[in-house]
């Protein structure tokens, strides 16, 4: 007997196939390890695909070419040169040194070097200011690292902050969750009024909003986090949560002319601020040396061929070759150049160039005072968030009791549900400022370590 399917049969079968498929394949990926990024993962990846320090990066590099290039300028220079014309019509013949009317070809070549023995100390004072240049465009690309660094912090601590709060406000539901099955069951049997039913109720659908609410803030910082870093948009990304449960006041007992005074050295945004002001200087150096003498030596080899020039034993036929041969000429000498009057433009360049280092010297004082403030805010706010760290904590403590008191009493019907409300918000309220003064305590006092040298990580 032969079976036969129809179009349609098979059209179905496809689909179910495919389905089939389809639920495999969710299965094998929802069964597959999902990637939970670390702090020191998140800082590599942005740091590694960051458009601005790639930025900084090219102008390291073109610093360093300059310094370079001013290494060689050192050296003699060497030019080669050739010259071969055709003269048609009256032209100087260089064999007789006659003008001539005619058709004839002849050339020259040779080469030549200069080397600058002395002049007022300017290719050592080029170098030393591209060499600094360098070291503070190096500094330039670090600092960028650590703001790139301190930013991705800032964001995974956010994170980690917002998930706690969804763990609060889950909480919290689930608790109105449990309190709402028991109301409806008193209200079956007739224990509760339809009104306390619908209190419940109200409070049960006001900690939704509240969860929805948190999970929405914690989506958000999970997309800022991502932007950062620049990952892709269909990326699922979570990050590793560490184990952030107490925390002491070691990062605060240090002072901050203590922390300032090794970050002033660690830093690269004072080093490069310092680099940045000696570069200027020896700029300065350069444009001085361009008022002292200059004196350089000279070498040239020149020979000359010309289709006029005839051998001079025999007169007869005098090959090109011969000619460079018999006509070489070799040069040496010393020039020395003193600059009299350039209608001050020398003058002008020092008057500038003096102008520069002066507002170099402001931008260091500028990049101390800014270090100096930014570590004494981040200290004052670390001690901060530790105070409130601390009176958070107490007042969890009260606020559990006192809820669990209110949630008893209500159960009995001893208290009413503004009340009972009213203990449970004190009670979350409290929780969500212990979080937020610990997260943000936590984060300080990384960043004052690394202000002290310590890398950025969580142990």
């Amino acid at each position: 007997m032969k079976l036969s399917v129809s179009g349609n049969q098979k059209i179905k079968i496809m689909k179910r196939f495919a389905g089939m498929l389809s639920i495999l394949l969710i299965t094998s990926l929802a069964s597959y390890p999902q990637k939970l990024w670390t702090l020191e993962e998140c800082i590599d990846y942005a740091i590694d695909n960051n458009i601005q320090l790639k930025r900084q990066q090219l102008h390291s590099e073109s610093a360093r070419n300059n310094y370079h290039h001013s290494l060689i300028m050192v050296l003699p220079s060497l030019t080669a040169f050739a010259n071969h014309d055709y003269n048609s019509g009256r032209a100087l013949n260089y064999e007789t040194y006659q003008w001539e009317t005619r058709d004839f070809e002849q050339g020259n070549l040779g080469m030549e070097s200069r080397l600058n023995i002395f002049s007022g100390f300017q290719n050592y004072n080029n170098i030393q200011q591209q060499r600094f240049l360098l070291l503070s465009r190096i500094e330039d690309v670090e600092r960028t690292i650590n703001n790139i660094s301190l930013q991705i912090a800032a964001a995974f601590f956010q994170i980690l902050l917002d998930m706690e709060l969804v763990e609060l406000a889950e909480n919290q539901l689930e608790v109105s969750g449990f309190e709402l099955e028991s109301a409806r069951s008193n209200f079956r049997v007739g224990n509760i009024s339809r009104g306390r039913l619908l209190e419940i109720e109200s409070q049960y659908a006001t900690d939704e909003y509240q969860l929805t609410f948190a999970q929405n803030n914690l989506d958000r910082s999970y997309l800022d986090l991502a932007q950062m870093m620049l990952l892709d948009s269909g990326y699922e990304f979570r990050i590793a949560r560490p184990a952030i449960d107490e925390i002491d006041e070691s990062a605060i007992l240090n002072t901050v002319d203590n922390i300032y005074g090794e970050a002033e050295t660690y830093l690269p945004q004072v080093r490069g601020a310092e680099y940045f002001l000696k570069s200027r200087e020896k700029e300065l150096s350069v444009v001085r040396g361009q008022q002292s003498p200059m004196l350089a030596f000279r070498g040239l080899f020149y020979t000359r061929y010309s289709e006029l020039a005839m051998h001079p034993v025999d007169q007869g036929k005098y090959p090109y070759s011969s000619q460079l041969k018999d006509n070489q000429y070799r040069q040496l000498g010393i020039s020395l150049s003193v600059p009299i009057f350039d209608r001050w433009n020398i003058r002008n360049r020092i008057s500038n160039t003096k102008i520069s280092v002066i507002d170099a010297q402001y931008q260091l004082d500028a990049t101390r005072q800014e270090l100096y403030s930014e570590i004494h805010q981040m200290h004052n706010s670390a001690v901060s968030a530790y105070k409130r760290y601390n009176s958070a904590d107490k007042a969890v403590l009260a606020a559990s009791k006192a809820f669990e008191s209110a949630r008893e009493q209500f159960s009995l019907g001893l208290v009413n549900f503004v009340d009972y409300q009213y203990a449970q918000a004190n009670l979350y309220r409290a929780q969500s400022s212990l979080a937020q003064a610990k997260y943000e305590y936590f984060l300080r006092s990384k960043i004052l370590d690394f202000y002290l040298g310590h890398p950025l990580t969580i142990d």
